[in-house]
């Protein structure tokens, strides 16, 4: 993917704000402007055409799609779940003018439900899986594009504004957590599994094994403090604990535009 450029859909129905969108992309080097829509119905539209035409990668894996959130009457998360049922290996990022800590947890939420899901898609998996990204319209230039597509799709990782996790952090001024709460939240933004940290942590059973009852207790508390709300089997809460961790515990290093780089609470 480093010699490749990454091949990029727009998604907007505003044409200036497309338009603006879309410049940016192609003063890249790393992108590549493939489509340009103005409706959701116009993306699932390309989007099977797509996979139809990648007889090797019917994911489509390696593609970009930003997308506004507001589409009409339509929604740009529904949409970005819909174009995962058909093309599971592209990325979804969603922009938006306003940082909100709501909708960062609606993005990344994962749910069972068909709502917005097109007829053709296979109902094999039930699950819905969460987006990969939330952006601001407002910080988006080359750079900002470059950093978001790195992230998303050369890294598989999850993007999210510096500006919202900000937004978090100015709500949360003048709490902390515990040191345990901090050191089970660093376990969890490393990636490990409820397992793994309830054996470091020391929560075993009779037998030495992972004792998952305290840990839960424990995590519950993480959701309640960074105020993360939904189901308690959904990974997408994980994936926000993690990025609202990492930005509580001032570890992000890179601002953008308008934003100030994340610092430990005091």
């Amino acid at each position: 993917m480093t010699n490749e450029q990454i091949p990029i859909i727009v998604v907007d129905d505003t044409p200036i704000k497309r338009r603006g969108v879309c410049e940016f992309i192609e003063e890249t080097m790393l992108l590549s402007l493939q489509v340009q829509v103005g409706s959701a119905p116009e993306a699932v539209q390309i989007v099977e055409e797509l996979t139809q035409q990648e007889t090797k990668k019917t994911s489509l894996a390696g593609w970009l799609v930003l997308s506004d959130l507001r589409l009409g009457n339509e929604n740009g998360i529904e949409l970005g779940r819909s174009l995962l049922e058909l093309a599971p290996g592209l990325k979804v990022v969603i922009y938006t003018q306003d940082p909100s800590w709501t909708l960062a947890a609606e993005v990344f939420r994962h749910e069972y439900t068909r709502r917005g899901t097109p007829r053709s898609t296979s109902r094999k998996s039930g699950r819905l899986q969460g987006l990969h990204g939330y952006a601001l319209f407002n910080n988006i230039e080359p750079l900002y594009l470059e950093r978001i597509a790195t992230t998303v799709v050369m890294r598989n990782e999850t993007f999210i504004d510096p500006e919202v996790l900000n937004y978090l952090l100015k709500r949360l001024r003048g709490q902390r957590l515990t040191p345990r709460q901090e050191e089970c939240a660093r376990l969890i933004a490393q990636g490990l599994s409820n397992d793994d940290i309830a054996l470091s942590m020391g929560f075993l059973n009779p037998k030495g094994g992972p004792n998952i009852g305290p840990l839960e207790n424990l995590v519950s508390e993480l959701y309640n403090f960074f105020a993360i709300d939904g189901a308690p089997s959904d990974p997408g809460r994980r994936v926000l604990l993690a990025h609202a961790y990492e930005a509580y515990a001032g570890l992000r290093q890179e601002p953008v535009k308008g934003s100030e780089p994340s610092s430990h609470l005091s």
